[in-house]
């Protein structure tokens, strides 16, 4: 047995660069898992052990350290299970949306409501096409009046001008009805329930402040000893803007909160119920007793640069260990930060299914507060 430092083989060391049968087994997967040998070949497995144990490698020796794949120690400590785990994927996974089902759904409490908006929107097409109408009669009649002084007839005569006064008139009539046909809906009430709604806009203002913020579009488990990676889940993400965005016939007195989807239809909630409104004619209506949030923090492998508020938990390596520490046989591993995300899911049994990011958690876990314990207030009604 060798003690000390091995000898280098310049020999060995092309014959096993150049081998076919590493070649087979590193490609093509056909390698066993790391610790299989004590069961393929037990005398070998023993002997090298050892042979690691006692000698060491000039390259080691030599090794110049890397600030980039070094810490405080060349071995990262085990993570711990404190929040679960997760990195991105760009290619496969399973689809996070809305069935087209959910934009039918109405909840048993909300089917007034539901008709309600219906005939709201059939009377704003009859008026808007009215209106669209009139103001064409009106640009009509706009040209033919300027036109007439052009042609020295409109100094005398002033029945075209008073006819543009007229259908200015109808627009004008037209554009207010349109403004009045809306549904009024009416939360305030000096309630406990409005109190609390008041409290999640407030910590709501705070969350979409956060420096990023992303739609959830896929997800799937990650085989950790396959892909090397402490994680425990594997997530497709898309930015998300920050965009104000209103229901131009749905008004109401307390502030909605709204949560723009990339992925399909966005969600407005509202004090008693969530509307996941794609258009004005395919929306659903859930009670917010019916739908399952759930709100965690979350740790992410975040290989894009971190946001500034955020808080990195600890690290790990491009390609690791189960135990999180750094897995030797790749060159140039390098470390990556984990830090905590808010993930926050929304689902119901009427095929509601949208999950979001959030990269301020600290906004993240206020926001969590407020509007569970809204929730927990609704379910006493």
């Amino acid at each position: 047995m060798k003690f000390g430092i091995r000898t280098p083989s310049i020999k060995r060391r092309i014959a096993a660069r150049t081998s076919w049968k590493r070649y087979v087994r590193h490609s093509m997967g056909l390698k066993a898992p790391r610790g299989m040998g004590i069961l393929t070949n037990p005398k070998k497995a023993v002997y090298n052990k050892v042979y690691n144990k006692t000698s060491v490698s000039v390259d080691e020796l030599s090794k110049i350290p890397n600030n980039r794949n070094n810490s405080s120690s060349s071995e990262q400590k085990p993570m711990n299970n404190e929040h679960p785990i997760g990195i991105e994927v760009t290619n496969t996974g399973s689809i996070i949306r809305s069935s087209s089902k959910a934009l039918t759904v109405t909840s048993k409490n909300f089917q007034e409501l539901r008709q309600q908006i219906t005939d709201i929107y059939n009377q704003r097409v009859e008026l808007l096409k009215k209106l669209n109408s009139a103001k064409t009669k009106l640009f009509i009649l706009s040209t033919i009046h300027f036109g007439s002084y052009l042609v020295i007839v409109g100094f005398f005569y002033k029945g075209i001008a008073n006819s543009r006064k007229t259908q200015r008139d109808v627009v004008k009539d037209l554009e207010k009805q349109v403004s009045e046909t809306f549904v009024k809906l009416t939360f305030a009430d000096k309630s406990q329930l409005e109190k609390s709604w008041l409290n999640c806009i407030d910590t709501f203002k705070e969350l979409m402040n956060s420096e990023k913020i992303w739609d959830i579009t896929y997800a799937e488990n990650v085989d950790r000893a396959k892909a090397r990676t402490v994680a425990q889940t594997a997530t497709k993400r898309t930015p998300i803007s920050k965009t104000e965005r209103e229901i131009e016939f749905v008004k109401s007195d307390l502030t909605h909160l709204l949560f723009p989807n990339e992925n399909g239809p966005d969600l407005f909630l509202f004090p008693t119920f969530l509307l996941l409104f794609k258009d004005n004619q395919e929306f659903g209506i859930f009670d917010l007793k019916e739908v399952k949030a759930t709100m965690k923090l979350s740790g992410y492998v975040e290989e894009e640069s971190v946001p500034k508020d955020t808080e990195i938990i600890q690290h790990t390596w491009k390609k690791a260990n189960k135990d999180g520490s750094m897995d030797k046989r790749f060159k140039g591993n390098y470390q990556i930060p984990i830090v905590k995300y808010g993930d926050m899911t929304f689902e119901s049994e009427g095929g509601l299914e949208e999950s979001f990011m959030f990269s301020d958690f600290d906004a993240f876990t206020e926001f969590a507060k407020t509007y569970e314990y809204h929730v927990s207030w609704l379910g006493k009604l």
